[in-house]
């Protein structure tokens, strides 16, 4: 009874045997890079820029970092604008976040989210 099972195992390994792909010679096989490497437009997430600015990354951004960039957005000296500005500045961000109010949303909830820790 072992012996059948053990054959039928070896049977169906042998019909099962993957089979290499063979690409058919007419077809375009060119790495496209486009794909494989993210285009100069690609925009750093308002999280991402809340966490730059926070570090202070920004070579423009006309606040220091950490605790200072929480004090002066409270106070209303800094607003998500200006580190908006900022990041446009250093092509971290398209001018279009400028006046995107989902994207600005984002980064004031996050830099709000600082001042709780």
């Amino acid at each position: 009874m072992k012996s059948i099972t053990l054959l039928g195992l070896l049977v169906s390994a042998l019909i099962a045997y993957p089979v290499k792909a063979q690409p058919s010679g007419d077809r375009d096989l060119t790495y496209n890079l486009a794909i494989a490497r993210p285009s100069s437009s690609t925009q750093t997430s308002p999280v991402d820029l809340a966490f730059l600015a926070y570090r202070g990354y920004l070579k423009n951004q006309d606040s220091d970092s950490y605790n200072v960039l929480v004090t002066r957005y409270i106070s209303g000296s800094i607003t998500s604008k200006n580190i908006v500005q900022a990041a446009i500045n250093d092509n971290l961000v398209s001018a279009s976040a400028l006046n995107d109010r989902g994207y600005l949303s984002a980064l004031d909830a996050t830099i709000r989210d600082f001042e709780m820790r």
